[in-house]
């Protein structure tokens, strides 16, 4: 069901529940009506053909920028189909970070401004002032704007914020200029919104912050995690409800894990255990690493480890998270990639196995799960690739990353069938 269908109702029943003696939002009935994937970011077309086979994987020619090394997870897209590249930096040279508009219908890249830059023409810039992370997804509001952050990693440890913290922006598609919302003294690594309600996740303590795309306010809640963790990644349904894990631990370090739902006021409605989200190390756990909403309203979502969770919006209780199993059928693995055909029964993706060569591509069936899986010619040892439900007209689908060797570089893979 679109937004604005939703919200609308929801007015009427809270106009004829409450009268008029508390204040209520008012959807926007001017705003265009968008289809659900469109909200949720990414592309519902039909099943291929040859949809359970390998699929082509060829690589995009990106251009060569001074200083950038990875594409961290930074892709998204636009209504129209372009696709949103954020290019990170590391080293030497400027600590600033890159946005990349690439148009595949023309196989264009088109430089869309760097960090440092806005911040000048914004006029909050400081001297030795570093942004050299583009790290969260790109989405599109239902205002039209492309929502994203950017943050940095100078002076940070495994307590300390960053030093110069992190910014959250917007854009227009056709536009060079970024808009500043947000300076936060955290490092803002993740965003998601449903169109309305923008959320954006800080590190350390795994800090909520959330901008009303409407109104201009700004809410902040701390969920709560333990030292030296961050989810890379948030989540967000078609209630405007967000989803954050919360990590603890006992006096014996044992951790606890739980995945906590929030309403638009940023109340907390309840906490949802997570069984799978565990690691040796927790600090290289990086807890929700991709995951694509399907035609239904559910989110489906991978863990570091490798599980599949189903998070059902619209169901109560313990049948609201449900961890499904594994995603890979030999078992533990990274699946930092998750796409969906049609937005029903089948979820594809990239994934590495423990001790892997090489990436294999995934195929999971919802409606029996179970999965199959097939070797790529992508070696694990020369790409690090992270990427979500980014995908352009035709149904191809965006996986960026680093290239290690020869020389460290962004990378982006097109998958198509």
């Amino acid at each position: 069901m679109p937004n604005i269908i939703r919200n609308t109702i929801q007015f009427c029943l809270a106009f004829i529940i409450l009268g008029c003696s508390e204040p209520v939002d008012i959807p926007d009935i001017g705003a265009p009506v968008r289809s659900v994937d469109l909200q949720v970011g990414t592309r519902y077309l039909p099943l291929p053909q040859n949809a359970f086979s390998l699929p082509n994987i060829s690589q995009v020619d990106l251009p060569a920028v001074a200083g950038s090394d990875a594409i961290w997870g930074a892709t998204g897209q636009d209504d129209l189909g372009n696709i949103y590249l954020g290019f990170s930096t590391h080293g030497e040279g400027p600590q600033t970070s890159y946005l990349y508009q690439y148009s595949p219908s023309i196989n264009m890249l088109t430089k869309q401004g760097n960090t440092l830059d806005q911040l000048h023409q914004a006029g909050i810039d400081k001297a030795g002032l570093g942004q050299n992370k583009l790290h969260s997804k790109f989405y599109q509001g239902d205002d039209g704007y492309l929502y994203f952050s950017s943050f940095d990693e100078q002076g940070e440890s495994e307590r300390d914020n960053p030093t110069w913290g992190g910014h959250l922006w917007r854009k227009r598609p056709d536009d060079l200029s970024w808009e500043h919302l947000l300076a936060a003294p955290e490092a803002l690594i993740a965003v998601n919104t449903d169109g309305r309600f923008v959320y954006t996740l800080g590190y350390w303590k795994h800090m909520l912050y959330q901008y009303d795309s409407q109104t201009g306010k700004i809410k902040r809640a701390q969920v709560g995690s333990i030292d030296g963790h961050i989810s890379r990644n948030l989540l967000v349904d078609h209630f405007g409800h967000v989803y954050v894990p919360e990590v603890s631990s006992n006096a014996e370090q044992q951790v606890s894990a739980h995945l906590n739902q929030y309403n638009t006021r940023l109340e907390l409605v309840a906490s949802y255990p997570l069984p799978s989200y565990q690691h040796k190390n927790m600090k290289a756990h990086h807890g929700i690493v991709a995951y694509t909403s399907l035609q239904n309203g559910h989110i489906m979502f991978t863990t570091s480890d490798g599980g599949l969770y189903r998070i059902d919006p619209d169901a109560d209780g313990a049948n609201k998270v449900i961890l499904l199993g594994q995603f890979h059928p030999d078992g533990e693995s990274y699946a930092a990639s998750l796409f969906s055909f049609s937005g029903e029964n089948f979820l594809v993706g990239l994934a590495r196995k423990p001790k892997s060569k090489v990436y294999d591509w995934v195929i999971y069936e919802l409606s029996t799960n179970t999965s199959v899986s097939y070797a790529t010619t992508l070696d694990v040892g020369k790409y690090l690739l992270y990427g979500s439900s980014a995908k352009d007209k035709e149904g191809n689908m965006y996986i960026g990353g680093r290239q290690s060797s020869p020389n460290q570089k962004p990378v982006l893979f097109k998958v198509s069938y």
